[in-house]
């Protein structure tokens, strides 16, 4: 993904996401002295951007993508947060950066990743008893309404044949192996069950409106190319479906639903045990490479003190009558 495309993004993400895990986990931060925080695919930092003043400092990121010139972007002045960007792959530099982790985390990233892929970080996590967040899966819902109203909108018959041949193209290989596409987030569930985690979810769904009719007209263009490379005999009622959207779009009369999930997931129990930190590798660039190392620490009275836990498990996705309310209120 380039720079233009994240940054047209980020503001929705933002609204989208759920803050209901990070009451959880805060408390298990606090409880155990975390500070290290490792973020997969991180782009130009959004991830980073968002938690910083979310989470408890002192916090030491280490951002990993293949982009340089994504990772350019990435940067923090805020007092207690330092920064540490790796160029590599998420199968390599990634994994191997788990181990020096107490928090993983990842954004808009677990659908486009493989099972085995997601397995071996399933353990690689339980092996380093670090938490999880995976923010932002795309689980496949597509939904159009118009502007206003509550009943899905079914004048367009081609909404179905672009959203399913969207979620089948999410499906093919990424450069992790094949994609689990809209299964991601259960999935990664499941693997982190087997592996001894509690997991919390929470829905995360981009509501969309007239006032993102910059990144909708993106979106649209975006699911044309893909439904048109996987149904290529369908190609010319994909592209008349999308010369209806952009009429929509232009006339402002359309609201539109994308479902997301947010996933937290944390060892069942936790060893407290200390972890060292083993040299940055050579491809690292450090924002203040004599920074104190923090370790874990055992359990503390801070776990009385900790904000009350809520179960975010089944939390209701938002009603599409909610949709302008939750676009316009702050986060």
């Amino acid at each position: 993904f380039d720079a233009e495309w994240l940054a047209l993004r980020e503001a929705a993400d933002r609204r989208a996401r759920d803050d209901s895990p990070l009451r959880i986990l805060r408390a298990r931060w606090r409880l155990l002295g975390w500070t290290r925080i490792l973020d997969l695919g991180s782009g130009t930092g959004s991830n980073l951007r968002y938690l910083r003043s979310r989470l408890p400092t002192p916090q030491e990121w280490t951002l990993v993508d293949r982009d340089p010139l994504l990772l350019k972007h990435a940067a923090t002045a805020v007092a207690g947060v330092t920064l540490t960007r790796i160029v590599g792959e998420l199968a390599n530099e990634g994994l191997a950066e788990v181990t020096r982790s107490h928090l993983v985390t990842a954004s808009a990233l677990l659908d486009l990743v493989s099972e085995s892929w997601l397995r071996d970080l399933s353990l690689a996590c339980r092996s380093a008893d670090c938490g999880v967040l995976f923010t932002l899966t795309y689980v496949g819902e597509i939904s159009w309404t118009s502007q206003g109203t509550e009943a899905e909108e079914d004048s367009d018959p081609h909404d179905r044949l672009v959203r399913d041949a969207v979620n089948a193209h999410q499906l093919r290989d990424k450069g992790l192996g094949p994609a689990l596409g809209t299964e991601a987030a259960k999935v990664a569930e499941e693997l982190f069950h087997a592996v001894g985690y509690d997991t919390w979810s929470a829905p995360s769904p981009w509501l969309l409106g007239p006032e993102d009719a910059e990144l909708v007209g993106a979106l649209i263009r975006g699911w044309e190319e893909a439904a048109s490379e996987q149904r290529p005999e369908e190609a010319r009622d994909i592209r008349a479906w999308g010369e209806r959207k952009r009429r929509r779009v232009r006339a402002a009369d359309f609201d539109l639903q994308v479902g997301h999930l947010d996933l937290l997931a944390l060892p069942a129990t936790s060893t407290g045990t200390p972890v060292a930190r083993e040299s940055a590798p050579t491809n690292a660039v450090t924002s203040d490479p004599d920074r104190t190392e923090y370790h874990r620490q055992g359990e503390s009275d801070e776990l009385a003190d900790a904000e009350p836990l809520p179960d975010c498990r089944s939390d209701p996705a938002p009603k599409l009558s909610d949709r302008r309310r939750s676009r316009s209120e702050p986060r």
